[in-house]
């Protein structure tokens, strides 16, 4: 019993280590994006996720490249510090709504597949959930089949107006885990979010 206590206690004092150092998800942008995007999508994942996500300047690439070579520039331009790179991304022409690629450590969110006829709360929160879509899966998780969970599946974008915005109670406890195993940076209580107009 004593054992068991000092490994949690152990584990309890490693995590908190990571509220002040360890890894973060970056983000980051390309193309025509409007500046409030950014941070109101930092804003959202860092509130919903419980892990640090810095944003990073935006990237200057051409915008006509395949997705995966956008996210390929982008996570070779990623500090030492980033587990991984999430970039929104605004293509010059029809592309996928994104890829994702965990082993390479990158994904890229087509964020005009998810446009709203010119709601831009409806997009913003799109991309918020998409954004935790892609984090979790960076962190290698599957979709989950509980349908008030955001890892759910869907077919068109109107469908994540219906969705939950947030992960389900099980999936926001592996998504922790995981996240403290893979040495990501936790949000401490001092942590500020700053919400953009």
């Amino acid at each position: 019993m004593k054992k068991w206590m000092l490994c949690s206690l152990g584990l309890w004092m490693a995590t908190l280590g990571y509220a002040e150092s360890g890894r973060v998800f970056t983000l980051t942008t390309a193309g025509d994006v409007a500046p409030g995007l950014k941070a109101n999508a930092r804003a959202y994942l860092q509130d919903n996720s419980g892990v640090v996500v810095e944003a990073a300047a935006d990237l200057e690439v051409d915008v006509s490249r395949p997705l995966d070579e956008i996210g390929r520039e982008a996570a070779e331009a990623m500090e030492d510090s980033s587990f991984a790179v999430i970039v929104l991304a605004r293509p010059t022409e029809e592309r996928p709504q994104g890829v994702c690629l965990p082993h390479e450590h990158f994904a890229v969110l087509n964020i005009a597949k998810l446009e709203a006829a010119g709601d831009p709360a409806k997009l913003s929160r799109r991309i918020g959930q998409e954004g935790l879509r892609v984090m979790a899966m960076l962190l290698d998780m599957s979709p989950c089949p509980f349908p008030l969970c955001v890892l759910v599946g869907y077919d068109k974008p109107e469908e994540l107006d219906q969705m939950s915005g947030n992960f389900c109670p099980p999936c926001r406890d592996r998504f922790a885990r995981l996240s403290a195993e893979k040495g990501l940076r936790m949000l401490s209580e001092g942590d500020e979010i700053v919400l953009s107009e």
